[in-house]
């Protein structure tokens, strides 16, 4: 492997950031770190904190189409500027460092950008929280987050070759691949799509019955699971998954495999068992299958859809 280390956050976009601060503080649980201004004062970046010492999880951005950035943590400076060196020898240069920031948590980063697009953060040395967040509930760290590809061999091959993940399994046929930096079976995965998208979030909570208890709490809000509780197949994970205010698919986990490099990946079958090894979770309908394609949206799109 390269010197990635992990996930550390998404950034998400919506017409307006505030639409979304309610939901994702006093429903799902996470808080606000900072707002960082916008082009108005009803567009800032807001990003928010998770219960583990990340400087933040998730970052809510003005605009439309999602993912906006994806955030991967590094083990040094001298890791950033190695991988520097790896994407300029495969033509991608990086569109901005590497070399110290002050936003986000500071530390030392660059960006660049996948095969299809999406803009990539590598950073090292970022600030991370001392204290214990002041709630009760929430999730603990970003798990993992799954992309929609229109070109899954390119796609692969640089997240593989590039940047240094492993494959830990995949569907048949490639219909899923998942990816690791470390010890956790996935924290990437890579599912073909008719456009390059977000398909869903997963935020970790610290055991099932957490989950449980979410699905209850979300439940007594007002807002239902689409599909779950149930358990993966492929990661053997506990899972429950919803839609945010604005059609996002965000998913609270537990029980993600860890593995190590004894681990020998394989290929399962994509049926509605391996999707759920429980089989409590009403299967893998056509709505939750529309739900996670997440075609474009347009700023109009976006606009209507706060009013409806």
């Amino acid at each position: 492997m390269t010197g990635i280390t992990h996930l550390r956050s998404i950034d998400i976009s919506v017409g307006s950031p505030r639409t979304l601060l309610d939901f994702y503080e006093r429903t799902w649980g996470l808080r606000t770190v900072q707002e960082v201004p916008g082009s108005d004062e009803n567009a800032p970046r807001i990003e928010m904190r998770a219960r583990g010492p990340e400087h933040h999880v998730l970052a809510l951005c003005s605009g439309a189409g999602s993912p906006v950035r994806i955030s991967l943590g590094a083990a040094s400076a001298g890791a950033v500027d190695a991988l520097a060196e790896r994407l300029r020898a495969v033509g991608a240069e990086p569109l901005t460092g590497p070399g110290p920031r002050t936003a986000h948590g500071g530390g030392y980063a660059m960006e660049f950008r996948d095969p299809e697009g999406r803009l990539i953060e590598v950073s090292a040395g970022v600030e991370e929280h001392t204290e214990p967040m002041d709630s009760p509930h929430g999730p603990d760290r970003l798990s993992h987050i799954v992309l929609n590809s229109v070109d899954m061999a390119a796609s692969k091959a640089f997240y593989t070759d590039v940047l240094g993940f492993q494959v830990s399994d995949w569907y048949e046929n490639e219909q899923m691949v998942f990816l690791r930096c470390n010890e956790m079976h996935h924290c990437i995965v890579l599912a073909p799509g008719q456009w390059t998208s977000l398909n869903h979030v997963a935020f970790e909570v610290e055991s099932a019955d957490e989950v449980m208890r979410s699905l209850g709490r979300m439940r007594a809000a007002g807002c239902d699971t689409i599909w779950g509780p149930g358990r993966h197949g492929p990661g053997g994970n506990v899972f429950c998954y919803f839609v945010d205010p604005v059609g996002n698919v965000i998913e609270y986990t537990a029980e993600l495999l860890e593995v190590d490099d004894s681990w020998v990946a394989q290929e399962w079958a994509r049926t509605q068992a391996n999707a759920d090894v429980w089989g409590t979770s009403g299967g893998l309908t056509p709505d939750v299958i529309a739900a996670m394609a997440n075609p474009p949206r347009s700023a109009q799109a976006e606009a209507e859809r706060k009013t409806q």
